[in-house]
């Protein structure tokens, strides 16, 4: 008996190994085995089983050492899976078969919030209730999509729902039908930190139902016994970030992913996916139905579905007893009063504080000020190792980062300078805001409001998630300042202002989709205010008032923003009207030979050019050409069809 064995290393090939008699009856396609290759012992997966030698002019083959995980087997479709992301991402099919195999890797540990386990209290309110009634809208979305699972249809539904129209309770309808049919659902969340609030809604709500959660926070003892659950039919919904995509469910009746536009659904680590093609791949695999939900959809995706390609139904009213808030653009501007909040946000915190109402401000920004700088010779303090200016952060509370300034890509930190160190004045200016000025600001002009802080920082010390969201819950909170993770996914009925100090920050980066991210974020952290009769009102600060992304978000329009958008793409030739492929070539080492081989990487890809079907901009330094100490250049590849896409990947 022979083998072909996939390795988890950056080599495109698999390699063929002789099993001797004695490992012969535990040796099945999918297994694990341990194989000689040059110095040392690597496990892999078996691809193949062929009965004799697959090329008589090898003269020997190397025999499988021993079979380490006995039992542990890759599901056939998992296989054809890994093999459909290692031809699309460009990487080897032993790197992607790490996403169903990190046992056999050393754990990566994601810095974001601890999460729970299995009889934890939540770290979110209870919200699932009675079981309501549903609108039209939710009804006919819910006949399409039940429609579909009852016939073992696959097809992907892109649901349009304004914030609050009820996508969580369509969500739960979906999930009861499969389940009704037999067929185990698998619900995904863009982060780790949704899981517990999730999992409590959907336990409370699929009484004797089982509800798992996997994620790649949790250990190998704990996957495993997750597994042996799914192994034996107990497990009905599987629940998670991206990497629950690669838990061994043998069958599946339909796919969720909540919040789909989420940049959190790509993995930009080796192997690279994203989250949303490849459930769209498993359910093709499995015949299963794909649920794609937001309030804005990736202009991708919408693409897709106004095109015929995918189906949209559209949610765009709020559940009755609920209204879209107003939303207010006002001029950012400095007042003698304060440096951060502009008169009007300041007038409608008031307002909210006397009516014992709840605020939230949020800003893209961790930290205290976002540079340091010398007022004499104009010098920044930079990071030396990846060259990108370093944040200044203030200690506020326990096991949080102190005083100093840091690099939030490498951990670099250095203390606060007092003198400069280019020409030794002591002119030094901390400018820009974060997180923790804004804080700072709202206890000084409003001393007797209880203030509490959500960003990454603070969710780093275990248990601060939910002690941030019990105080909201329980009103001890009056005003919650804090990033992106404030504004997600939550419901909080006495929140009725929601300030977002700074809209500019995404629009002022390098990003084609800089205009759709700022649109999504104003409209996501709108959506948490007026989810009660209280109603509720946004007001958003910029410099850019009349940019067209908030414009569109003022009056939730996603109509209108999608089709300026999508024009824009059309003109300068990004996605959906072609697939991008970045190429980093990157170096710590080598760094003096980073653009020569850049160049190399660019002469193979330019023959592709040639013909037109493939657009090609660089090579050249990357936006972040210093990084954890490499160098970086990048080549950006435009492919105009599935043939240039595949040729420029193979490459």
């Amino acid at each position: 008996m022979w083998v072909d064995i996939a390795l988890p290393l950056p080599l495109k090939q698999v390699f063929t190994y002789h099993v001797p008699p004695n490992l012969r009856a535990g040796v099945r396609l999918g297994g694990i085995v341990a194989v000689p290759f040059r110095a040392r012992a690597l496990s892999g997966v078996v691809t193949a089983v062929h009965e004799s030698a697959p090329n008589p002019a090898v003269p020997v083959y190397k025999d499988v050492s021993y079979i380490p995980y006995s039992g542990e087997t890759v599901l056939p479709h998992f296989l054809e899976l890994t093999r459909w992301i290692s031809e699309r991402y460009g990487c080897s099919w032993g790197e992607s078969l790490l996403l169903v195999t990190p046992f056999l890797k050393k754990t990566r540990i994601q810095h974001s919030a601890p999460v729970p386990q299995d009889g934890e209290s939540s770290e979110m309110p209870d919200v699932s209730g009675a079981v309501p009634q549903l609108t039209a809208d939710q009804s006919a979305a819910f006949s399409a999509i039940s429609s579909s699972i009852s016939k073992n249809e696959h097809k992907v539904y892109v649901v349009r729902g304004v914030t609050s129209s009820g996508k969580t309770e369509l969500y739960l309808r979906i999930m009861e039908h499969s389940l009704s049919g037999g067929k185990p659902a698998l619900f995904l969340v863009p982060e780790i930190s949704l899981c517990p609030h999730f999992q409590n809604v959907l336990s409370r709500r699929l009484t004797g139902r089982c509800v798992r959660v996997w994620h790649s926070q949790m250990s190998v003892r704990e996957r495993r016994a997750v597994s042996e659950e799914i192994r034996t039919g107990k497990v009905d919904v599987l629940m998670g970030p991206r990497s629950a995509l690669f838990a061994p469910l043998n069958a599946v009746g339909v796919i969720i992913l909540d919040e789909e536009h989420d940049s959190a659904y790509k993995q930009q680590e080796k192997p690279r996916y994203h989250a949303r093609e490849t459930a769209v791949r498993l359910a093709q695999l499995h015949n299963a139905v794909v649920v794609l939900g937001s309030a804005t959809p990736s202009v991708e995706s919408f693409y897709r579905a106004k095109s015929g390609e995918w189906s949209l139904l559209s949610m765009p009213t709020r559940v009755p007893g609920q209204i879209l808030p107003g939303i207010e653009i006002v001029q950012r501007k400095n007042t003698k009063q304060s440096r951060v909040l502009g008169p009007e946000l300041l007038q409608a915190i008031t307002v909210a504080i006397a009516r014992r109402e709840q605020t939230i401000l949020a800003l893209n920004r961790r930290g205290f000020s976002t540079f340091a700088l010398c007022g004499a010779c104009g010098y920044v303090w930079k990071c030396p190792e990846c060259q990108v200016i370093l944040v200044h952060h203030e200690m506020y509370e326990e096991n949080v980062p102190g005083r100093g300034l840091y690099c939030h890509y490498c951990f670099h930190r250095e203390d606060v300078p007092t003198v400069c160190v280019k020409c030794k004045s002591m002119r030094l200016f901390l400018g820009g805001i974060g997180t923790q000025k804004v804080v700072q600001e709202v206890k000084r002009i409003f001393p007797s409001a209880r203030v509490a802080r959500l960003d990454r920082d603070v969710a780093t010390k275990r248990h601060a998630v939910k002690q941030t969201y019990e105080s909201i819950r329980q009103e001890k909170t009056d005003i919650l300042v804090g990033t992106q993770m404030a504004t997600q996914g939550f419901d909080f009925p006495r929140v009725t202002l929601v300030g977002i100090v700074d809209a500019d920050t995404a629009l002022h980066h390098p990003d084609f989709r800089a205009s759709e991210k700022t649109f999504q974020w104003v409209t996501q952290a709108a959506g948490r205010a007026g989810r009660s009769a209280r109603g509720g009102k946004v007001l958003v600060q910029s410099l850019l008032p009349e940019h067209y992304a908030l414009v569109c978000a003022q009056k939730h329009d996603y109509e209108t923003f999608y089709g300026q958008e999508v024009e824009f793409r059309r003109l300068l030739n990004f996605p959906p009207f072609c697939e991008l492929v970045l190429i980093t070539i990157q170096s710590k080492s080598h760094k003096p030979k980073v653009p020569d081989e850049a160049a190399r990487y660019a002469e193979q890809i330019r023959p592709f050019v040639a013909d037109k079907s493939v657009l090609m901009l660089g090579p050249g330094p990357c936006p972040k050409e210093h990084l954890r100490g490499q160098v970086r250049w990048q080549i950006l590849v435009k492919c105009f069809g599935a043939e240039s896409l595949k040729n420029v990947v193979r490459a």
